[in-house]
């Protein structure tokens, strides 16, 4: 079982794909995953791309105590685990909390990244004229719950495929965090970047996102991808918070296509 050492925090790692590929890309799950969430890219990328997925802190087998989940610690977790796998720079494909990992590294370890996925998330990104409708979030949070239903996927995928979202909650279930830790611990760590304040910004980034998405919404989003320079938006329309769990064929090739012409650029 490959780990890194981080911090006294031994983090679980796997590679996958082409070994004779010089193109990576690190893979970073959000709250409701680890590094297993990925089953559905890996077949997809694995043919020209050599991929390293892992569960951050605190997650799966990255297992800590609670006091050691420290969102400012990502980026150490994540470069120990590219050194340990033998990867210098990598494209970052980015789910939710793993946007924290993948924008620090943006932000900090520029000359480590060659492209930057972020999925349903804000990163450490943040502009004052942009802001989560955080009432209205409460709101189809709480609906969701009540109907015992995850706000990590939209609300009528179980009906479509009952089997995915049971598969989804025994991913998570491999993690055995207490789930009220995580947001309340990544605000308090007060990572956020003003992009207000950035001039200098030319990593290709790519949003993604969909209409159902409850926890961050499409229109959020947008709206911040808009001020970050040069990035690229996607909305894959009816899906979720969690579109390459949902939608994997939508997802693969929206992120192929942009990877593709960072390639090519």
């Amino acid at each position: 079982m490959p780990t890194a050492t981080s911090h006294g925090v031994q983090i679980y790692y796997e590679t996958h794909g082409n070994p004779d590929s010089q193109d990576w890309i690190v893979f970073a799950h959000g709250m409701g995953g680890n590094a297993a969430s990925w089953y559905q890219q890996i077949p997809f990328f694995g043919d020209r791309y050599r991929l390293l997925t892992f569960d951050h802190r605190y997650f799966g087998r990255s297992t800590c105590p609670q006091e050691q989940f420290k969102p400012a610690l990502f980026c150490d977790d994540v470069r120990a685990v590219m050194v340990s796998a033998g990867c210098e720079r990598a494209a970052f494909v980015c789910q939710s909390m793993g946007g924290w990992t993948g924008s620090q590294m943006a932000l900090h370890f520029p000359h480590q990244v060659s492209a930057l996925v972020m999925c349903h998330t804000p990163g450490v990104f943040e502009h004052p004229d942009v802001e989560n409708d955080i009432r209205q979030t409460g709101k189809l949070i709480s609906e969701s719950l009540h109907a015992n239903r995850s706000p990590a996927l939209a609300y009528d995928f179980p009906d479509k495929n009952p089997a995915g979202a049971v598969l989804y909650q025994q991913i998570s279930a491999f993690n055995r965090i207490d789930p009220s830790v995580i947001p309340r611990t990544i605000a308090g760590a007060e990572l956020g970047v003003d992009l207000s304040e950035i001039t200098d910004y030319d990593l290709p980034t790519l949003f993604v996102t969909g209409d159902q998405d409850v926890l961050f919404s499409s229109s959020f989003i947008e709206a911040l991808a808009a001020k970050v320079p040069g990035a690229r938006f996607a909305n894959l329309g009816e899906v979720g918070h969690s579109s390459y769990f949902e939608l994997p064929d939508a997802f693969n090739s929206t992120v192929d296509e942009f990877l593709q012409s960072v390639r090519s650029a």
